[in-house]
């Protein structure tokens, strides 16, 4: 559930990057629906996606001077929502709701029950070397993983070429390669790569 950009939402960064207070409500009339409409799916308890609505309005209140060197905002956006989910997940310490989480959006879901200890073992394997790419890596990787986008689409979404695209989505592969390796033996290793398969 990808976030559209607001008409104008270049001007309106940069008048919110000198604190100004129409600008954050034009952002929040336009994408507070939209975060809470992604917090109540996974979170499952309007409360709390009422919550993280405000805390992710906060965050980007705190933010606002750092706002101009966004290339795609939307993105950025989502992508913020999406880590705050996964923040208040772990809080929670409702570590099912945190793997179910991870596995839809990624589309690994254990075949059988007694696969389950494996699989949570894998998830948490990826999800740690997914947080050691740098931002460019991890946006275009969860674009097309998640999402299923093109190379064309992912560089219009993060404001960039289809080949610069293509070079992060191939260092992201190398570098999750590469983590896994190191960390699992080589039968592991080839089970966890029919996630990185994705790409």
């Amino acid at each position: 559930m990808a976030f559209s950009s607001l008409h104008n939402e270049k001007v309106i960064l940069r008048a919110l990057s000198a604190s100004e207070e129409k600008a954050f409500r034009k952002l929040y009339d336009h994408y507070a629906e939209k975060v809470y409409s992604v917090a109540l799916l996974h979170l499952k308890q309007p409360e709390l996606a009422e919550d993280l609505v405000q805390t992710v309005f906060l965050k980007l209140w705190e933010c606002r001077d750092e706002l101009d060197g966004i290339q795609s905002f939307a993105a950025w956006f989502y992508t913020l929502t999406r880590n705050t989910i996964i923040s208040i997940l772990r809080k929670q310490g409702t570590q099912e709701n945190y793997l179910h989480f991870l596995q839809q959006r990624f589309g690994l879901l254990p075949a059988h029950p007694e696969q389950d200890m494996v699989r949570k073992e894998q998830l948490q394997l990826i999800r740690r070397g997914i947080e050691q790419l740098s931002a460019q890596q991890r946006t275009a990787f969860t674009l097309q993983c998640d999402e299923g986008l093109s190379y064309k689409l992912i560089g219009e979404r993060m404001g960039i070429s289809p080949n610069t695209v293509r070079v992060h989505l191939f260092k992201a592969m190398e570098s999750l390669r590469r983590f896994v390796q190191t960390h699992i033996d080589d039968s592991y290793f080839i089970v966890c790569l029919s996630f990185l398969a994705c790409l």
